[in-house]
């Protein structure tokens, strides 16, 4: 039987930094597994924003977690180059959610004040303000704005990069540290063993291990079961579609359309109770270019080419659970949506606390039993 002082069962953007942050703190033998399903390939379908704005309405303790996230993602993109050579095309510009009609631009400026509210109570800061249409349209004076755009609301402190990349740069750093990983396997089961003992049961064999990190997307629920605990998540579907490419004119992404650095623009906002279905349909993909097209009506000159569906890891309160399993403290389960939001607190937060050397005040917040009462 093979041996390792650390497993993360998960090889997408979530357990990847977390395996990142295990060799940059100075475990050794830890092995990362990939299991590459065709329902678990969100990390590979994720839309790419390092986001803040809008998050933890209602829950500042989860507006603090994103907000602390974001302040970290310049310096964590730039260790991840210096490390690895990626360039995972952080562009640092701002964001906006923009507003359609007078109500919805009422309606983002009453979220502001309320998330704000929230925020100072907590004592963070939330700097986030409404643009008119005139502000919004001088912001991204290269593509005109529809005749129906009211405003938006607009920070300068978040942006969007590659997630392809991203996810290379953190698999490429965590084996460069000395890390070993493993694509195209299943896991079949975490069975704990006498003397703080773990054996995971995967297909190339059992490995023997002292501590498991459980990061695998709706996977994840099929391993808790058989540790006899329920995880509180469940499935969402999110579509995006992408156009050829064209001379960039938009470099600070909107929550719905994006342009990469590439040329191409992103478009996904769709959000369907289907279960583990990720197909594309024609009646998102109508409605998406449709908004798309209403706000930047010179959408509609260029050709749509890709189109995906992935599966969204949603909670009950669209926090992260950072969770030890009951009554096995060498057993941690994650799960969360915004992957590529709070992958620097994946990387610099949650894998000390993993490891023991360093818990955030935050992160007992964020357990899985919040939603057992």
């Amino acid at each position: 039987m093979r041996t390792a002082d650390i497993i993360v069962i998960g090889g997408g953007l979530s357990g990847s930094a977390i395996a990142l942050g295990l060799v940059r703190k100075g475990a050794r033998n830890v092995v990362l597994f990939d299991e590459q399903l065709a329902s678990q390939r969100l990390s590979r379908g994720n839309f790419g924003l390092t986001w803040f704005m809008c998050k933890g309405a209602g829950n500042p303790v989860y507006a603090q977690w994103s907000r602390l996230a974001c302040r970290q993602w310049p310096e964590f993109a730039e260790g991840l180059e210096a490390d690895t050579g990626y360039n995972v095309e952080l562009d640092w510009t701002g964001g906006a959610v923009h507003a359609v009609g007078e109500d919805e631009f009422k309606a983002h400026q009453a979220s502001i004040e309320a998330i704000t509210k929230s925020c100072e109570e907590a004592g963070i800061d939330y700097p986030v303000t409404m643009l008119n249409r005139r502000e919004f349209q001088d912001l991204i004076p290269d593509i005109a704005l529809g005749e129906a755009v009211t405003g938006a609301m607009y920070t300068k402190e978040q942006g969007h990069v590659n997630p392809l990349k991203l996810l290379g740069a953190l698999r490429w750093g965590f084996q460069k540290k000395g890390g070993t990983f493993y694509g195209g396997q299943t896991v079949s089961a975490v069975i704990p063993k006498s003397r703080g003992k773990v054996v995971v049961k995967t297909g190339m064999g059992d490995f023997e291990t002292e501590k498991v990190v459980i990061a695998s997307g709706h996977g994840t629920k099929r391993l808790l079961k058989g540790l006899g605990e329920t995880l509180n998540i469940y499935p969402q579907r999110g579509q995006v579609m992408v156009t050829q490419r064209v001379p960039r004119v938009l470099k600070v992404p909107v929550l719905s359309v994006r342009q990469t650095q590439d040329g191409t623009f992103m478009i996904g906002l769709s959000t369907e109770d289907t279960a583990m279905d990720s197909k594309v349909t024609a009646e998102a993909m109508k409605n998406q270019a449709a908004n798309a097209i209403r706000l930047f009506p010179e959408l509609a000159r260029l050709n749509w080419v890709r189109a995906w569906g992935a599966i969204r890891v949603m909670t009950p309160d669209g926090a992260p659970i950072y969770s030890r399993v009951r009554n096995h403290d060498n057993i941690f389960a994650v799960a969360l949506h915004s992957a590529v939001s709070l992958a620097p607190l994946a990387a610099g937060t949650v894998a000390p606390w993993i490891l023991g050397t360093d818990e955030h005040p935050l992160m007992s917040k964020f357990n899985n039993g919040r939603f057992n009462v």
